[in-house]
């Protein structure tokens, strides 16, 4: 968070419903070791280790901190209209990532959100929070996180109050919101777009086995988060070599 870091860009990073913890320490330092420049910043939503189930369901708790965490990018974004700003939330943290988008200003937007298995239900409208970004949404998912984005929300709920199989786990469903839902390809229309990326096979060589947890892996951060912060795409999105 050193000023001249802060002069080129600025990431918030979400944590899930654990709080501040060596898993959204390791998604700063897939960052770092990518060699992203910008001021990086762990905002720790949450009430405390302890209190994963209010941590999940506390929509008091949701609304007050998405607020906080927009106000915060508010004032980022006024004295730096031009920089990069990003969103990585994990888990619960890719619910808060919706949320705060959500309460933005009307005239303010930032460059995208990362969600990496959000807990959060796959019909929620991603449309308000679209809005307030200029690249879009990206939702990394994995049907083999069947523990916490599966069974852990049908039993317990999702962040906005739904018991079923998380986005984290089968990706958003289509319907309203199925003009901004593709594979890493810009809508025909211009508009910021929602980033489907589920687990697949390539991932394995950057330590993702599918799991919960594996997104935050550092290697796998560097190799399919950082690009997408440094105003690229991750590997799936790239064109393949032609011979």
């Amino acid at each position: 968070m050193a000023p001249e870091r802060l002069d080129q860009g600025y990431v918030i990073v979400l944590p899930g419903v654990e709080g501040r913890s060596l898993l959204n320490r390791s998604i700063v330092r897939g960052l770092v070791s990518a060699n992203v420049p910008y001021g990086i910043e762990i905002h720790d939503w949450t009430y405390g280790p302890l209190a994963y189930f209010w941590n999940l369901r506390d929509s008091r708790r949701h609304r007050a901190q998405a607020e906080e965490i927009a106000a915060k990018l508010t004032r980022y974004r006024q004295a730096h209209p031009e920089t990069p700003v990003y969103l990585i939330g994990h888990s619960g943290g890719g619910a808060m990532t919706l949320f705060t988008l959500e309460r933005l200003p009307d005239t303010v937007t930032i460059n995208g959100g990362i969600m990496l298995m959000p807990a959060i239900s796959p019909s929620y409208d991603v449309i308000p929070a679209l809005a307030h970004t200029t690249r879009g949404l990206w939702n990394f998912s994995s049907w083999g996180d069947a523990i916490f984005v599966g069974l852990g929300t049908v039993l317990c709920g999702t962040c906005d109050g739904r018991h079923r199989l998380a986005a984290g786990m089968v990706g958003f469903s289509s319907g309203h919101q199925s003009r901004h839902k593709t594979e890493n390809v810009p809508t025909c229309d211009g508009q910021p777009s929602l980033h489907e990326t589920p687990f697949r096979p390539s991932m394995l060589g950057d330590g993702n086995l599918g799991g919960h947890f594996s997104p935050v892996n550092p290697r796998f951060v560097r190799r399919w988060i950082a690009p997408i912060v440094l105003g690229s795409e991750p590997p799936s999105a790239k064109p393949e070599p032609t011979s």
